[in-house]
């Protein structure tokens, strides 16, 4: 009887709400490629970084999605993810996430333009050069 007042009473609205998925931002293929790098090279990647990187980005819907990049457990990992927390927490546009990563757009120039936010562990910010290799070499 309880389940029957509960499905009378939700909200209809709650079903339409949109999540956004990593095919819905252009920078997914830099994750992908990042993903990739981890898998084949991991374990070099945690004993070199030691840290969790979680990247919000917005696309041009003004949709956020969230990447966890793990280089401080097992053999590192990558996903996609509704909400997250790392060490150092990196915030960026789509079009300027992909412009950064390929060399494009200097990270210190994005950063003082305000078109990068950094929270967190500053220092591992700095090692996030490491993924920006391997994104322009695989691209």
């Amino acid at each position: 009887m309880a389940s029957n007042i509960l499905a009378k009473n939700t909200p209809r609205f709650v079903e339409s709400v949109m999540t956004a998925s990593a095919g819905d931002f252009k920078s997914n293929a830099i994750f992908e490629k990042i993903g990739e790098e981890m898998g084949k090279n991991g374990a070099d990647y945690v004993k070199k970084i030691k840290g969790i990187f979680c990247f919000k980005v917005k696309n041009a819907k003004g949709e956020q999605g969230v990447w966890i990049v793990d280089a401080k457990n097992g053999n590192g990992s990558v996903k996609f993810v509704n909400e997250g927390k790392g060490d150092v927490t990196i915030a960026m546009g789509d079009e300027d996430m992909i412009k950064m990563m390929l060399g494009q757009l200097n990270p210190q120039q994005a950063f003082f333009q305000g078109k990068l936010k950094i929270t967190g562990n500053m220092g591992l910010a700095m090692k996030m050069k490491e993924f920006q290799a391997q994104a322009k070499a695989k691209l």
